[in-house]
């Protein structure tokens, strides 16, 4: 019997294969955790990321554990939290410490309500505190199956826990330092050829943390796709899908503007000119036409793009390249011998969408805030002060309440629709909620239409809409019926 906590089925094959097994059976429990709310905030410098971790640990009373990459920063974020949180109990743990100032801390987290544990990976194992609330990973770790496992030390009693990565650029340089030095201990006694294909393994790995840490999909669906578990999700409350419940009305259709197409293509340009020369601060500056020496001594100002975004904030036109990055229409690299400065420039498919050859991918619909967003890109409704929000979120559970009652065929067809709607989502990389929205769902489980004539009827749909996924969502329907 083979055994692992985490295995993607890449890795289930090669175990197989290198134990020699001959159709054995594949038992996966699955790896879907409703009850984690999955969370990961950008943060470009050390004193943003204690600010961050200062403000998390302050609203959570319950037991938490902060995850760090070395053992130095666990010392470090454990003095900080002692001194800020003097009220608190702060445990450290790593494999510098002594064993039994190892074992007596552990014991003390374990025993403690409301306790903090600050640790490397080190400290995990065996670890089943049930009312661990909150798991905040200071730095990223190098795999999404560590993350997963680490994460997963959060809500062993069912309860809603949050997982928060704080999320920095920077920490990718900790973890490809630790891939460099991977053989060291074993030097001669692995082939150099066998060892590089190890480290490139290992920085792809990185690279599906970075991807999942700044992508705008559902991250519990991503999490369950990396790992090959079909689950559907719903009711997710990922950070992602929070944002998408605040008012389901004006999420625009997954279809690409003439607005957005403009800027995206704008966005690029930029990016060409600077020449992969410069950072994502320098081109969101050159696009805001920021009044900055730098660029005045560079000349940057003198460039054609310059100021073609002013109506923006630079920190918008940050998220807007980091949204294009992963879309895959441009990348950052170190420059050769510099680390820590990486640069940005684009790819062959972002050059062919700057060109006019191809369109943006449908992923970068909603690039452009929508109305009544601030530039900043903060959605007033999500901070709860907008009253039409409230009151859409109370019809919400009213519906839901009365939806329970509906007869079975009603129940039946919105659970295909609901399946359906995750198939569109996964075809286009988009969010479910950008396809329609449950209570959308709801109202055509109901109403039942035939044709797409009445579904364009249905609160919710429109031309737009029925046009795009109409016909994918009445065959749904059909299946039933058929």
């Amino acid at each position: 019997i083979a055994l692992t906590a985490t295995a993607t089925e890449d890795v289930r094959l090669d175990i197989i294969e290198r134990l020699g097994l001959n159709d054995p059976t594949v038992v996966v429990t699955g790896f879907d955790r409703p009850n984690l709310a999955y969370e990961s905030r950008r943060t470009s410098k050390v004193s943003e990321k204690d600010v961050e971790l200062l403000a998390l640990t302050k609203r959570e009373a319950g037991s938490l554990i902060v995850y760090c990459s070395t053992r130095k920063k666990v010392d470090e974020v454990a003095d900080l939290l002692t001194r800020h949180l003097p009220d608190r109990k702060v445990f450290a743990y790593h494999a510098g410490m002594d064993q039994a100032d190892r074992t007596s801390n552990q014991e003390k987290f374990m025993s403690t309500a409301g306790a903090i544990a600050v640790a490397t990976n080190a400290f995990g194992m065996g670890i089943n505190k049930p009312d661990i609330r909150l798991v905040i990973h200071y730095n990223m770790p190098g795999t999404l199956e560590a993350y997963y496992q680490e994460a997963g030390r959060a809500g062993r009693d069912g309860r809603l826990s949050r997982c928060v990565m704080l999320f920095s650029y920077q920490d990718r340089f900790i973890q490809e330092f630790f891939i460099d030095k991977m053989g060291e201990e074993s030097a001669g006694s692995v082939e150099p050829g066998v060892l590089e294909k190890r480290k490139q393994f290992a920085r792809d790995k990185l690279d599906r943390v970075i991807t999942y840490a700044q992508s705008h999909m559902c991250r519990r669906q991503m999490i369950l796709d990396y790992f090959g578990d079909a689950t559907e999700v719903t009711d997710c409350q990922c950070d992602i899908c929070r944002r998408g419940e605040i008012d389901p009305s004006l999420i625009p259709a997954a279809i690409i503007s003439d607005e957005v197409t403009t800027l995206v293509r704008q966005i690029l340009s930029a990016i060409a000119r600077l020449r992969g020369k410069f950072g994502v601060g320098v081109v969101a500056e050159v696009l805001t036409g920021a009044q900055s020496e730098r660029l005045t001594r560079w000349q940057l100002d003198q460039l054609t793009v310059f100021g073609l975004m002013r109506l923006h904030t630079a920190k918008r036109v940050i998220a807007m390249l980091h949204r294009i990055m992963e879309a895959g229409l441009a990348k950052q690299r170190d420059p050769d011998g510099v680390k820590f400065r990486p640069v940005i420039e684009l790819t062959a498919a972002g050059i062919a969408v700057m060109k006019g050859e191809a369109p943006p991918p449908v992923s970068l619909a909603d690039l452009m805030p929508r109305p009544g967003t601030r530039a900043s890109g903060t959605n007033p409704r999500a901070l709860g002060t907008n009253p039409r929000g409230r009151r859409a979120r109370s019809e919400s559970v009213d519906e839901d309440e009365s939806f329970e009652q509906v007869d079975p065929e009603t129940l039946e067809r919105f659970e295909r629709l609901r399946a359906a709607r995750t198939v569109l989502a996964r075809e286009r990389q988009l969010p479910p909620y950008c396809i329609c929205h449950d209570r959308t769902l709801k109202l055509i489980a109901r109403s039942s239409p035939s044709d797409l004539q009445s579904l364009e009827q249905v609160k919710g749909m429109g031309p737009m809409k029925v046009k795009m996924y109409g016909e994918a969502l009445l065959s749904a329907m059909r299946e039933r019926s058929e």
